[in-house]
């Protein structure tokens, strides 16, 4: 009904305390409660649209606020707002056209697009700065559950030999690759979906940001995927579900708190 009114834009919003941390690709769920905001065109009567609305609902509608928008380039403020981010000591994530403030350090170039690893989240940030402490020279790397390409292309970064991004979602593997292209990362890169990788492949370095069930569920098949020596991450995880994946996972990996940020934990070790 909006879109019929002439709205450019919708969007739905959580009012705060029940998030969508992950929902499955093609699927939207929505809360118990959702804010609607609709963006019209200058001039739009907000009296007449109330009513338009009421007129078309057979529910009660709660009373509608509006508010004038002036007109912002909101891609440049946006652009402004973005700075480069160091993990550990070395490693830079710096948006599109933006230099890395330090010579001596490793940069990547990183645009998530639709996908999930800017580096702003605390699970991205423990992964990271995890990755740039190991000695990664010509390991092999397995990121499951790659999103924006993050981990994965910043372990090539930092001198892995060749990495595995896998993903269920199609824009993920999309906004990886593009980030690959964009880094000159390509060549020792592949990107899949979970179930194109074959059985007896084994990796030196196993990371999966997602979420605690899943990670949970997914064990036995990341051990079954580690070379001898392999290390372990695991992230998504809320502090108070630390204790719960650890044990859960302790049959396939044995795994220990490597870090904590607002709440959320990484889970680090090996193969059990």
């Amino acid at each position: 009904m909006l879109e019929a009114a002439g709205a450019l834009a919708i969007s739905l919003a959580d009012p705060g305390g029940e998030p969508v941390l992950e929902p499955t690709p093609g699927a939207a769920p929505l809360w118990s409660e959702v804010v609607v905001t609709a963006l019209f065109p200058a001039g739009t009567e907000p009296a007449a649209l109330d009513a338009a609305l009421r007129a078309a609902l057979t529910v009660d509608l709660p009373e509608l606020s509006f508010e004038v928008v002036e007109e912002r380039d909101w891609v440049r403020e946006f652009r402004e707002n973005l700075a480069p981010l160091r993990f550990g000591s070395r490693l830079w994530l710096c948006p599109p056209g933006m230099a890395c403030p330090d010579p001596s350090g490793v940069a990547l170039t990183l645009e998530p697009g639709l996908a999930f690893g800017s580096g702003s989240h605390p699970t991205t940030a423990l992964c990271l700065a995890w990755l740039e402490s190991l000695p990664l020279a010509g390991g092999v790397v397995l990121d499951w559950g790659c999103g924006s390409g993050v981990l994965v292309l910043a372990a090539l970064a930092l001198g892995a030999g060749s990495g595995t991004g896998l993903d269920i979602d199609p824009q993920a593997l999309e906004a990886t690759a593009a980030n690959a292209a964009r880094n000159q990362l390509t060549a020792r890169l592949r990107v899949a979906r979970p179930e194109e990788l074959a059985a007896g492949e084994r990796f030196d370095i196993v990371v999966a940001n997602i979420l605690a069930g899943s990670l949970i569920g997914l064990a036995p098949t990341l051990a079954a995927h580690c070379a001898a020596g392999a290390r372990v991450a695991l992230s998504g995880i809320l502090a108070t579900q630390a204790a719960t994946v650890r044990d859960a996972c302790a049959p396939w990996l044995a795994l220990s708190l490597a870090g904590e940020t607002d709440g959320w934990v990484l889970l680090a070790g090996t193969p059990a």
